[in-house]
């Protein structure tokens, strides 16, 4: 009778134990998955709150990338923006020194023609910047960025869409920057052309500024009855300045949308770090506490092993 009492009680042991073998097989092959895959939480079943923290964290992540990918294409092009401006600056800073050396009353008229002939070439090139492009759109045609804005004479392109239309041309670039905030990163080819407006309500351009310094200076236009008498070389080196004036302050109101922009850059790295770090803390695997449990699972697996040996092996005994 002792026996069989023996026996039984050594069933109910072996049987304890090999419920717990597979518990320990099954931690132990989520331990390997975890140090293998360096990622604690693998599914929702591993820790539930864990794993939504994560999958939110993530998706945060993600909207942030996206955000400083915005970020990082506006200040590329805010960036060539501002470096056409400044050489736009170098160019009217150096017609307007020309205009200076011309309206001395010692230069003669070949001096004159020579300077005219520069003032022309310097135009020539202001039009090219106001026609400058960034990965092949205009960065003055407002938001019609697939339109060349500006004819070859500076004036505004006649084509179809814009049609000679400087309202055309002054359309925003808009761009978010932050959750619920966007910010404009252009300057339109209207605010950058033009810099006033004539008694008649006409709108002085930077690039009639430099037509009207050059029909001032350069003595080939000042014979009648070829035309409207030619602009007094001061009046229209007061002109140029006030364009020079006027590409300066574009300069600066691209220079403040760059620094705007390095703000919300900084900002948004700011927040994908931390984005980063929490989930990181919410599903990575601490490895050195995971190795340490393995290394427990393992030896209570082995003597699980040898406990089941040596139970079934005392129940045979008994029976016999």
């Amino acid at each position: 009778m002792a026996n069989v009492s023996i026996a039984s009680n050594s069933s109910v042991y072996s049987g304890v134990i090999s419920d717990e073998v597979p518990r320990l097989q099954r931690d132990i092959s989520r331990l390997r998955e975890q140090i293998s895959s360096g990622t604690r939480v693998n599914r929702p079943s591993d820790d539930p709150t864990s794993f939504a923290t994560a999958e939110r964290l993530k998706t945060l992540g993600n909207e942030l990338s996206r955000r400083e990918d915005s970020i990082a294409s506006a200040r590329t092009f805010v960036d060539r923006t501002q470096q056409e401006l400044d050489g736009m600056i170098d160019l009217f800073t150096k017609a307007r020194e020309d205009g200076v050396r011309a309206a001395d009353d010692t230069r003669s008229d070949e001096d004159r023609s020579a300077i005219a002939r520069e003032l022309r070439s310097i135009k020539d090139e202001v039009v090219d910047r106001m026609n400058s492009t960034q990965d092949g759109e205009y960065i003055f045609a407002g938001n019609r960025t697939d339109t060349q804005p500006f004819a070859a004479d500076g004036t505004v392109n006649g084509d179809a869409p814009i049609n000679g239309a400087l309202d055309a041309i002054d359309g925003d670039r808009i761009r978010p920057i932050g959750k619920n905030q966007d910010l404009t990163v252009n300057v339109d080819g209207k605010a950058l052309t033009q810099y006033g407006t004539t008694a008649g309500g006409d709108p002085k351009t930077i690039t009639g500024a430099l037509d009207n310094l050059i029909k001032a200076v350069d003595p080939a236009d000042n014979s009648a009855p070829s035309g409207p008498p030619d602009p007094d070389i001061n009046t229209a080196l007061g002109e140029v300045e006030d364009a020079l004036d006027h590409v300066i302050s574009k300069g600066s109101e691209a220079g403040a949308i760059g620094r705007r922009l390095s703000t919300a850059q900084e900002q948004v790295e700011a927040a994908s770090l931390e984005a980063n770090e929490r989930r990181s803390d919410a599903e990575d695997t601490d490895l050195a506490t995971a190795i340490s449990e393995l290394q427990q699972r393992q030896t209570q697996l082995q003597a699980a092993f040898q406990a089941t040996s040596s139970s079934q092996q005392t129940s045979l005994v008994n029976f016999l």
